[in-house]
């Protein structure tokens, strides 16, 4: 039987998948959290085969959430569930640390079989996206884009910028000093050769990395 842990911070989310797991003779949901900070706390007792983590929610979340909880439970399986289509939000969760990446708007059957491909221990992509990582792969346009030079953390410091967080905000997140997060700041601008947050909102949107 596949012990499933469910974070998101969407309900409606929560209770969809919750049927769609109940409904498959081989899984069973073993709790829920709408936050990752509750799923920390939660997920050692639980003991669940699988972790269905959403991207993007309050308190410890996306990469850092990744390793966090992997450094806990190294033998625990993690599946994270996106609104982004962006291949880059693949390619960052599982150097993270994650054994399969799928989009909220695929068909509910093939979430399940997601979840027992990692389940089983293999490393899960959609199968169009796997063709769209290894065709820019090949042409070298893995590099191309200006946030795909971005660390990690920068990387994750610009998503909650565009998001509307604070540098305050982040830092109390991160549990790191607000300096810390403005050097970030300042060394992704750079980067990306932004000006200002609109600028970086809108470089979001034209590459689809707002939900």
């Amino acid at each position: 039987m596949i012990s499933v842990y469910i974070a998101d911070d969407h309900s409606i989310v929560r209770e969809g998948m919750r049927s769609l797991i109940a409904s498959a003779p081989d899984m069973t949901v073993v709790g829920e959290a709408p936050d990752g900070d509750q799923a920390l706390k939660e997920i050692p007792d639980c003991q669940p085969t699988v972790f269905l983590m959403d991207m993007t929610m309050p308190g410890c979340s996306g990469l850092q959430l990744i390793e966090t909880i992997l450094r806990r439970m190294p033998n625990l399986r993690v599946l994270v569930l996106s609104m982004h289509q962006e291949e880059l939000y693949a390619t960052r969760t599982i150097r993270a640390g994650a054994h399969g990446f799928i989009t909220k708007t695929r068909p509910p059957g093939e979430l399940l079989d997601a979840l027992r491909q990692v389940a089983r221990g293999q490393i899960y992509i959609p199968l169009e996206l796997a063709h769209k990582l290894a065709r820019d792969a090949l042409v070298g346009r893995s590099e191309d884009t200006p946030h795909n030079r971005l660390t990690r953390r920068e990387y994750a410091i610009f998503i909650d910028l565009v998001q509307g967080m604070t540098v305050s905000d982040i830092a109390e997140k991160l549990h790191v000093s607000s300096k810390t997060v403005s050097t970030h700041k300042a060394r992704l601008m750079d980067k990306m050769d932004a000006k200002g947050i609109s600028d970086l909102v809108r470089y979001a949107m034209n590459h689809g990395l707002l939900s």
